[in-house]
């Protein structure tokens, strides 16, 4: 499989509610930059949305790998805690999208094939031996 980097110049738009710290702007987009090297396809957009009104410190992470969408959220006691919680959700997503690119609703499964039935019409393990 080739592996895909993120486009070097596709830095996370970065939206932000309540009073957040440049600093923890800037690990979050190290944190999602950082999982995005497992993206399984280019990446073509990234947004951030780090939340600290909402009850607990919240961050979610929208992203367009090869035109599949992904979207994982956290919710932490610190900012840091939900941006660590959201880096590890990312990297599972993308883990799972490497093991099956095909996105979308599964095909239907496949009809099993006619069983040959035996002279006395009984189907099922041979007694032989």
């Amino acid at each position: 499989m080739v592996h895909h980097e993120p486009a070097a110049d596709l830095h996370p738009q970065v939206h932000t509610h309540g009073d957040v710290p440049a600093e923890a702007r800037a690990y979050a987009v190290t944190k999602v930059e950082a999982a995005l090297h497992h993206a399984p396809g280019p990446v073509l957009r990234t947004s951030l949305t780090l939340d600290s009104v909402a009850p607990g410190d919240r961050v979610d992470a929208h992203i367009d790998v090869d035109g599949v969408g992904v979207h994982v959220h956290a919710v932490g006691q610190t900012m840091q805690e939900a941006t660590d919680l959201m880096q590890e959700r990312l990297r599972s997503r993308l883990r799972r999208i490497r093991r099956r690119p095909a996105q979308g609703p599964h095909p239907p499964a496949p009809t099993p094939a006619p069983v040959d039935d035996e002279e006395d019409g009984e189907v099922g393990p041979r007694a032989d031996g």
